[in-house]
């Protein structure tokens, strides 16, 4: 069977036993107090973080919370308005104008199997019919999660759990990047013939895709990080993420992280809450500062 990983959801990443690992703690190269770096999987529920052992502990002890993104940035406001407008086409235009006949049958039935509904239904077209090919991507894969997730609560998600906690304590809670410099990394930086076949990978592939999502969910929730590092290559491996797209949303992103990191541990001790799929590999946040001379060390 071809093995299908869409992009988005490497970009949302994630056995008990020797590579169950999640949590690491940071030391050495002159820092006063030992910083903590945890792999989250976007859309897991909060209540997971009392299955990552030492996670609460950690922080406790942190002076600060540090995220790809300050969460409360995204609850309104200005970044709000700027991600909601990029994820649109033009003012006008619907995903129907660039897509053929033939795509837009494949779309439908997708969408029939996950919301009961298509484009044909006017409240549909109204409501998600101007999102540009990779927004719908993003869109369709968190309402597939949903569906197979009855439970899911996304007011109660594990990255946000870490900022309101550390919020409530009196933590400093900071951000590793900005929702500017996302968009452009997620958006901007993607021609639309490229969103487009993203967009047909998933739809075509329903069966794949669903298995797909499962299987990161289950490696995540086991806490198998070698499993998280192998759907990482079968994506780059398959062709379904190209090594360009690899580097921009992910080994550059962790380069650029393990350069403030440094400052932001310095100026006092740290919990980096990052998708999973950033600490693996060579590449990986974890590698990258063993590499700069910190002592990177899972906890147990």
């Amino acid at each position: 069977m071809k093995k299908f990983v869409t992009l988005s959801l490497l970009t949302l990443l994630f056995t008990s036993g020797a590579h169950a690992q999640l949590l690491y703690k940071i030391s050495g190269k002159g820092l006063q107090k030992e910083s903590y770096i945890v792999g989250t999987y976007h859309l897991a529920p909060a209540s997971f973080v009392d299955d990552i052992e030492g996670a609460t502990e950690a922080l406790n002890s942190v002076d600060a919370v540090c995220g790809e993104l300050i969460m409360d940035e995204m609850a309104g406001g200005d970044a709000t308005k700027a991600l909601n407008e990029a994820m649109m086409l033009p003012e006008g235009h619907y995903i129907s104008d660039i897509l053929t006949e033939e795509q837009m049958e494949s779309l439908n039935g997708y969408m029939r199997g996950v919301l009961g509904t298509d484009f044909n239904n006017p409240q549909c077209k109204l409501l998600m019919g101007r999102y540009r090919p990779s927004a719908l991507v993003m869109q369709l894969e968190l309402m597939s999660y949903m569906k197979m997730t009855p439970d899911f609560n996304p007011l109660k998600l594990i990255d946000d759990h870490f900022q309101r906690e550390a919020k409530r304590m009196g933590k400093r809670v900071m951000g590793l990047e900005t929702v500017e410099f996302q968009i452009a990394t997620l958006f901007d930086a993607v021609p639309i013939e490229r969103e487009v076949e993203q967009l047909m990978m998933l739809v075509e592939n329903p069966t794949e895709a669903h298995e797909a999502m499962q299987a990161l969910a289950d490696a995540y929730f086991s806490k198998d990080i070698e499993a998280i590092e192998r759907c990482m290559l079968s994506s780059v491996e398959s062709g379904e993420t190209t090594p360009e797209e690899w580097e921009r949303i992910c080994t550059s992103r962790n380069h650029n992280w393990v350069e403030q990191m440094p400052t932001i541990m310095t100026e006092g001790s740290t919990l980096f809450v990052v998708g999973a799929a950033h600490l693996v590999g060579d590449e990986g946040v974890v590698a990258l500062l063993r590499k700069a001379g910190y002592k990177v060390k899972a906890v147990k």
